[in-house]
């Protein structure tokens, strides 16, 4: 009965060394998951700064072309202007 008892608790032992090592690894576990969350929260918070840049940038570029189309706007209007005042004078000499 003894040996029993002896055989039961060498057994217990066994299995409660591979319970602690099986601890010990899902704690390696569980620091690499924090790992990998705070990089992925760093990740994320990148992208989430990528995205601002990329949305300014878009936005300086509409504007850069609203001013681009006014420029040229006004260079026709002065051209315009210019070719009546030059066949005007022209018109004129004729005369």
């Amino acid at each position: 009965m003894k040996n029993m008892f002896d055989l039961i608790l060498n057994k217990l032992g066994t299995i409660d060394g591979r319970l602690d090592a099986i601890d010990q690894r899902l704690d390696a576990m569980d620091q690499r998951l924090d790992a990998m969350d705070q990089r992925i929260f760093s990740l994320e918070r990148r992208q989430d700064e990528i995205f601002e840049v990329v949305k300014a940038i878009e936005h300086s570029n509409q504007v850069f072309k609203a001013e681009m189309d006014s420029v040229n706007l006004r260079i026709s209007h002065v051209e315009g202007t210019l070719n009546a005042v030059g066949e005007t004078i022209n018109k004129r000499k004729i005369v």
